[in-house]
């Protein structure tokens, strides 16, 4: 997102000391003091997500990573850039609350036991999202992020190379990922999520999920367990109740373990770097 971020970022850094220890989140956060920081952002996404249409998947899935770990901390800026890659790729366009500060940690040893495994089940799942004060309806939302999604081979071979593939994923599905994912392939080679609309933010996760096309076990179990299942088929059946589920489902999630304490958090002169 290049040099018109790491500017704003600068800007957004000056302001931080303006703003008290009393900052809350809130849409507008920024009207007066910047107010044209989201058009700003939303022009430097769009300029990215042309380039490397991969970065929708990758932005919307950053965001859950880092909210997940200590809290959102990884500035406004993920926040902002997260909707608007969702709206280019046709989803809904939502406010966002702003105010969050950036964390003064940041190590890869955080991230062990924070994000949820491919292999995880439904109360595996529900457990780690309520310990971040998502309910069930929002872990669902949420999963279906993964519509813009990719996975490498090494999430999901266990399903479908093994003797008897997975019961769960349709036939014809497997044998597909199977000649994308043959044993011996690189484990890092990735595949797209949906394979129906993989570029368009859309509830087709869930009717993918219904026909037993859903790639990880993790995707899957929120249809094979019939306590997750209606709402599968309601959001399956009704685009406009997903969407609506999936924006406050996102407000949720940019609430975890924010910082708007100076004392607890900056703004960074670059957002790859903690400030010196």
């Amino acid at each position: 997102m290049g040099a018109g971020i790491r500017i704003l970022a600068a800007a957004l850094l000056a302001l931080a000391a303006v703003r008290g220890a009393t900052a809350q989140l809130r849409q507008g956060y920024y009207s007066a003091s910047c107010p044209n920081v989201e058009a700003i952002v939303q022009a430097a996404v769009a300029l990215k997500v042309q380039q490397t249409p991969v970065a929708v998947g990758a932005t919307v899935r950053l965001f859950f990573h880092d909210c997940f770990v200590q809290g959102c901390d990884a500035s406004d800026i993920l926040t902002m850039a997260t909707r608007d890659v969702i709206g280019l790729a046709g989803g809904p366009a939502y406010p966002v609350e702003l105010g969050r500060l950036d964390g003064l940690v940041s190590t890869a040893s955080n991230v062990d036991g924070n994000l949820p495994p491919p292999s995880f089940n439904l109360d595996q799942l529900t457990a780690m999202f309520a310990a971040n004060n998502l309910s069930q309806a929002d872990m669902i939302a949420l999963s279906a992020a993964h519509t813009v999604g990719f996975a490498h081979c090494g999430t999901f071979t266990g399903r479908i190379q093994t003797a008897a593939v997975d019961p769960t994923m349709d036939p014809g599905y497997a044998s597909q990922l199977l000649a994308a994912c043959p044993a011996g392939v690189d484990p890092n080679v990735a595949l797209e999520i949906d394979p129906v609309t993989p570029h368009a933010f859309d509830n087709q996760y869930f009717i993918n999920l219904q026909k037993g096309m859903g790639l990880l076990t993790s995707d899957q179990v929120l249809y094979a367990d019939l306590r997750s299942r209606p709402t599968v088929d309601a959001w399956a059946a009704n685009s406009s109740d997903f969407e609506a589920a999936f924006v406050a489902a996102m407000t949720n999630l940019g609430r975890v373990g924010v910082k708007t304490d100076p004392a607890l958090g900056n703004i960074r002169r670059d957002c790859a770097v903690l400030n010196s």
